[in-house]
């Protein structure tokens, strides 16, 4: 599985969920195909969200800058496939971790249910100045003015592609999607009754 990919559900899955909603098929009716591609779709969304939440248990960042790292592949009629994938710099701006200016710095809060931290050190080396502007964090390298450099928190990517993590997503995605392809069939349903 490819490190970057978090989610994936495709027609397999689908055929599976009607399995198990009572509808024994040995492939997807074209009538289908719609119904089919709006529940992936809606699925792997949701799982966009779930996964955002996921990560927001364990790290104090904003919604949308977690949901900002991740791309959903949509599904398509002719190729019913989606899957929800890690994108980019799995760490945002420090500016996102709530980042006030002191009078010797800037604190941020990184984990959930721990306390403010100074920003002081950067790789290891103490920083001499960090301060913020123009709506991000930055830190002088030196003591003299210049290299200035913008910082950025942790990576959250080791807990949003943990195995773990993964594995319960996986999991809860094909739950959803069959409640989801049983909603879409219905509302296919009663379309063409009326």
């Amino acid at each position: 599985m490819p490190r970057d990919r978090i989610v994936r559900l495709d027609s397999d899955h689908a055929e599976e969920a009607m399995r198990a909603l009572g509808k024994e098929i040995a492939a997807i009716p074209a009538s289908l195909n719609k119904a089919v591609v709006r529940a992936l779709n809606t699925t792997v969304r949701a799982m966009r969200d779930e996964a955002s939440t996921a990560i927001r248990r364990k790290y104090a960042a904003r919604a949308r800058d977690v949901k900002a790292t991740m791309w959903v592949s949509k599904a398509k009629p002719h190729y019913k496939v989606a899957i929800l994938k890690a994108r980019g710099r799995m760490s945002i701006p420090l500016i996102g971790w709530g980042a006030k200016q002191v009078k010797k710095g800037v604190t941020v809060k990184i984990m959930q249910g721990q306390p403010r931290k100074r920003v002081s050190k950067l790789k290891g080396k103490a920083l001499p100045g960090v301060f913020i502007a123009k709506g991000d964090v930055y830190a002088r390298l030196k003591a003299t003015r210049y290299p200035v450099v913008k910082l950025y928190g942790p990576s959250f990517l080791a807990e949003l592609t943990s195995p773990e993590t993964r594995y319960e997503l996986q999991v809860r995605a094909e739950r959803v999607l069959r409640v989801r392809l049983q909603h879409e069939m219905e509302f296919l349903h009663l379309r063409e009754k009326t």
